[in-house]
């Protein structure tokens, strides 16, 4: 492991990407909009509104790059699933404090270029909950810190064997804001909000 994170092996990342595919194809009614919006090439930072375990895999079936999603530690607790997501290319982060550890890995991930997976609202929400998550500001921060764009999905539906689900993805953007480290935490939550309201405003666009 370096830096927090492991590049997953070529090989690796193909047979998992089109497992991914086939998976989300087969057990859902899944639709694509807005695949010319995805970067050629990296780095980028991905946020998404989390729904699902399977959000990633319905991004992983069409976005065709390697993401590497930031998870919380928690997931890393047993030595097998820990073993499982670092060769994945996950980010362990706590969430309850600064993680060095972690900010080095998504910087690692980045400087390759790289794309880092995050969701801001960091747990799953349900559409009646969205109003009561705080969005948390760890992706505006590095989109700050970086000056690299964020690539902005949004996942409508429900995971639910052979139910519809849309996976939309947006135009990348770049925040303007100066340095991170010169702003405060009432900035960089103002803005994480309005990440949020543009990659909901994506799913709004896309009903018929």
């Amino acid at each position: 492991m370096t830096d927090g994170s492991v590049m997953p092996h070529r090989r690796i990342r193909r047979f998992l990407g089109g497992l991914s595919d086939r998976l989300v194809r087969l057990l859902f009614r899944i639709r694509y909009s807005g695949l010319e919006h995805i970067p050629a090439r990296g780095p980028a930072i991905l946020v998404a509104n989390h729904t699902s375990m399977l959000d990633m895999f319905a991004i992983h079936g069409r976005i065709g790059h390697w993401v590497h999603w930031v998870a919380k530690k928690e997931l890393f607790r047993s030595r097998f699933m820990a073993d499982l997501l670092l060769r994945l290319g996950c980010i362990p982060v706590d969430r309850d404090k600064a993680d060095l550890a972690a900010a080095r890995g998504i910087m690692s991930v980045l400087r390759q270029d790289g794309i880092v997976g995050m969701f801001p609202q960091g747990t799953r929400v349900r559409p009646d909950q969205v109003d009561q998550v705080r969005p948390r500001s760890g992706a505006v921060h590095f989109a700050l810190r970086t000056g690299v764009p964020l690539l902005p999905v949004a996942i409508r539906g429900r995971f639910r064997v052979f139910s519809r689900v849309h996976v939309i993805f947006g135009k990348p953007f770049v925040l303007v804001g100066g340095p991170a480290l010169a702003q405060g935490e009432d900035v960089l939550h103002r803005l994480s909000r309005q990440v949020m309201q543009t990659i909901y405003s994506l799913g709004d666009e896309a009903q018929p």
